[in-house]
């Protein structure tokens, strides 16, 4: 299924934690939509992302309908009055999503729980999820994270103490055994590179570099809305259910 989407029917809402990819994937599909950020790190907090979220959608419809005054001010026409797009660069995210609506647009959101499985997702998908347990994923994004291992370590120590901080610490991360950075070509590595050895050489963790990718993000801001993409008209909520893979070869419009 493919949308028109342009910069006078479309805006984005993305987390700050994938800002290298969004801003690597709106290049390779040459747009320029206006973006909201939302700060990172409030993943961990389901409900009061969901309540930025809601209200980010309100000012992405209020900047519709401005446009739209405005152009027919001029005896112009908009694509403002036709059909609008919100592009939600999220997943599910902890259910943070889950009753999400808009009134005047369409809501537009990859098939995803969570941005680690979208990027580790190979273009041709087979099922839902691809994280493996006991693995900590990297990107650039995430090592800037208030939540990273080694922000948490430091908190850790500086709560505790040396000892008893170290103690706290392992016991945080005591299911992991792989720190993976996932390559996917929109981040410097070597810091991350860095960092993962840093946190292994805390942790006792095996280092590895996993393949990952943005097309799930280029499809999104291309329009190009297929199996991975879910698609919400105007009043209809977002629903954690439809988040679940069947392996449709189609964009799913939610009615």
């Amino acid at each position: 299924m493919k949308v028109k989407l342009d910069e006078t029917n479309t805006s984005v809402i993305a987390c700050e934690m994938i800002e290298d990819e969004v801003k690597e994937a709106m290049r390779r599909s040459a747009v320029s939509y206006p973006v909201q950020w939302v700060e990172r790190g409030y993943h961990n907090v389901p409900e009061k992302l969901h309540a930025i979220l809601q209200e980010r959608i309100a000012r992405a419809e209020a900047a519709f309908l401005e446009k739209a005054q405005k152009c027919a001010g001029a005896g112009q026409s908009s694509a403002a009055k036709d059909r609008s797009y919100i592009l939600l660069a999220f997943g599910l995210c902890g259910k943070s999503v889950a009753g999400l609506s808009s009134s005047g647009a369409y809501l537009v959101i990859p098939r995803f729980d969570d941005c680690i499985n979208l990027m580790l997702c190979p273009k041709i998908r087979e099922k839902r999820a691809y994280m493996k347990a006991g693995v900590s994923y990297l990107t650039g994004g995430w090592t800037r994270d208030s939540g990273s291992a080694l922000h948490l370590y430091e908190e850790c120590i500086a709560k505790y103490g040396e000892r008893r901080g170290k103690r706290a610490f392992h016991l945080l991360f005591d299911a992991y055994t792989t720190a993976a950075l996932i390559d996917n070509g929109c981040y410097d590595k070597e810091p991350v590179e860095r960092y993962a050895r840093e946190m292994a050489t805390l942790l006792g963790l095996e280092v590895r570099e996993v393949p990952g990718g943005i097309h799930v993000l280029t499809k999104l801001f291309s329009g190009d809305f297929d199996e991975d993409i879910l698609v919400y008209p105007p009043g209809v909520p977002i629903r954690e259910e439809d988040f679940a893979f069947r392996g449709e070869k189609e964009g799913t419009f939610i009615s």
